[in-house]
């Protein structure tokens, strides 16, 4: 029971808020919620109208109103200014509501591909039709060195995926075709992430590909120390089916070192798109 029936102690009204001692403290110090006097003692002294005010600071911090807010609307109460207060709280909560459906679309990205990669089969070669894509690559220029390319990938990752703009997918990057089948160099030519249409004001960097047959193959590993069985292997697919490679080789990572820690356990797709070549025409019997 309070001490007289006028005041309250701090650990008294602190009790009737079902706060801590300490928060009215802090209170008293910031200047939010001063007790009506100090008693010889030292025990803090509330009063019914810091009862009442305490009743306003606990309710809206329950909306997460910040103290410096709360501290601004106390000194100016009134129905225009709480009506103000909430509306950009209201604002504030629309705002950070955007923001999680947005991440939760990413989550679902994600989930996607995971459940895709439960699916995938290894080693196996596949003829598949594909629409065009567009994409947007950061050229690698030869002589750029290691440490080159890995700035031109982090150029390309900054370009493509905004500071609050989740990166839901692997950077893939291109290989020459011909050099690929041939089994000679088979470095990589640029960096590319597939984007939607005028995504970039850079339209040197865009890139349409062309909507057609692709032949693909999902592997372990990575690509640099399995390129030239993938090499054998779809040539060999190629010939027997008799088809002609018509576009560079792009390389996409599936599962990396998000995932994973031992580069054997990658699993990376490669696909080129081909067209059937002619059959030869056969002589006519005499």
């Amino acid at each position: 029971m309070p001490h007289n029936q006028n005041f309250y102690t701090a650990g008294e009204l602190a009790k009737m808020f079902n706060l801590s001692k300490q928060t009215l403290l802090y209170y008293d110090r910031i200047g939010l919620l001063q007790p009506e006097f100090v008693s010889e003692n030292g025990y803090r002294n509330y009063s019914l109208h810091q009862y009442l005010t305490l009743e306003v600071i606990t309710n809206l911090r329950k909306l997460d109103i910040s103290i410096s807010t709360i501290q601004k609307y106390l000194a100016n109460r009134s129905p225009e200014m709480m009506r103000k207060l909430l509306e950009k709280k209201d604002k504030k909560c629309q705002e950070t509501i955007e923001q999680n459906e947005n991440i939760r679309k990413d989550i679902r990205v994600m989930f996607k591909q995971l459940d895709a990669l439960e699916e995938t089969c290894l080693n196996q070669i596949t003829l598949t039709y594909r629409h065009s894509k567009n994409l947007y690559i950061s050229k690698i220029n030869s002589k750029s060195g290691h440490m080159g390319t890995i700035y031109i990938l982090a150029s390309h990752n900054m370009k493509v995926f905004s500071e609050h703009h989740f990166k839901e997918r692997s950077v893939g990057w291109i290989v020459d075709g011909e050099s690929f089948l041939n089994g000679t160099s088979a470095g990589a030519k640029a960096y590319f992430s597939t984007v939607s249409m005028n995504y970039y004001d850079e339209k040197e960097n865009y890139f349409e590909t062309a909507a057609g047959f692709y032949v693909s193959l999902r592997f372990k590993g990575t690509f640099h120390k399995n390129k030239r069985k993938l090499s054998k292997k779809i040539s060999l697919f190629l010939k027997r089916n008799n088809l002609r490679p018509i576009s560079d080789l792009y390389v996409q990572p599936l599962l990396n070192y998000w995932m994973c820690t031992s580069q054997d356990e990658y699993i990376n797709q490669i696909s080129i798109q081909v067209e059937q070549m002619e059959e030869p025409a056969e002589e006519n019997d005499k």
